[in-house]
């Protein structure tokens, strides 16, 4: 009878150590994996999730640890549930484990979400320039005038444009001012717009006096014309940020009359239907069925 008891009591130890070996084995699994976009992997436990801050806890420890969302390409966590937070756009993420690890699972991710809106598109504030000066209220007629151009068009094509006030919104929230905005690429508009296109349009009008050189009476009128050069550039970029889709440059001479008191009767929208063309050539590009 003791040696069966003994021997019972073996079998009992035996098994509570197996219970003790397999439970924290078991536990491992339940940690919320964190990818960071320097290609670090982390088991952790993560705790909140803010805007600006991204709080976890190491397995065994108390301490609590921030990391900027900014620095971070995802989070899986143990429920099974991804949260993206941009990172590299469509790179794929292998995680860098033993295969015997609890993470194994996670070794061929799918590709993440792209961080932008698929089909739709957003202006650019446009730039305008007078004689060499922004002109911040042609601008905004121009920017306006362009959306609704594209809009009627784009939706042919299953292509949304975001409107004026929500584009201007994002790029404020985002810090945008009238020098970056000039000065960013089309990457980093998308990540402030995010959209999946971007469409830059800049005006060009200075006015020269003078006549053309075959009117014979260009010594009499050269102080009662003005002429007018004008230059427009259109870019599209889509999903690949670093090469356009669509790129045109479209230039015209205008020789305007004068009032009698000398002032110029340009005519204020007369790159209107410059825009139009252009807006049509986009459009039969065939850009958005590519």
């Amino acid at each position: 009878m003791i040696k069966n008891t003994e021997m019972k009591n073996v079998f009992i130890v035996s098994g509570l150590l197996f219970c003790m070996y397999l439970f924290p084995q078991q536990g491992a699994s339940k940690n919320d994996i964190v990818f960071t976009t320097n290609g670090q992997l982390l088991q952790v436990k993560v705790t909140k999730v803010t805007d600006g801050a991204v709080s976890f806890v190491y397995p065994g420890e108390t301490v609590v640890n921030e990391i900027n969302p900014a620095k971070l390409e995802k989070i899986v966590f143990a429920s099974g549930r991804t949260q993206n937070f941009g990172g590299n756009g469509n790179e794929t993420i292998i995680a860098k484990e033993n295969p015997g690890d609890a993470t194994s699972a996670f070794m061929e991710e799918a590709p993440m979400a792209p961080s932008y809106e698929e089909n739709i598109m957003s202006v650019v504030p446009l730039d305008f320039k007078r004689n060499g000066n922004y002109d911040k209220t042609l601008a905004n007629k121009a920017t306006e005038y362009v959306i609704g151009l594209m809009s009627g068009k784009a939706n042919t094509q299953g292509v949304e444009v975001l409107n004026m006030g929500k584009a201007i919104e994002r790029l404020v929230d985002s810090g945008f001012s009238y020098g970056k905005l000039r000065q960013s690429s089309p990457e980093q508009l998308r990540d402030a717009l995010e959209t999946e296109y971007i469409l830059f349009v800049s005006i060009k009008e200075d006015e020269k006096n003078g006549s053309p050189e075959s009117d014979l009476m260009a010594q009499e009128v050269s102080n009662k014309n003005t002429q007018l050069e004008r230059v427009i550039n259109m870019r599209l970029y889509g999903a690949d940020s670093e090469v356009e889709s669509f790129e045109m440059d479209f230039s015209e001479n205008v020789f305007l009359n004068k009032s009698v008191d000398g002032s110029n009767l340009l005519a204020g929208g007369k790159w209107k239907s410059s825009l139009r063309y252009l807006t049509e050539q986009l459009f039969t590009s065939n850009v958005f069925t590519d």
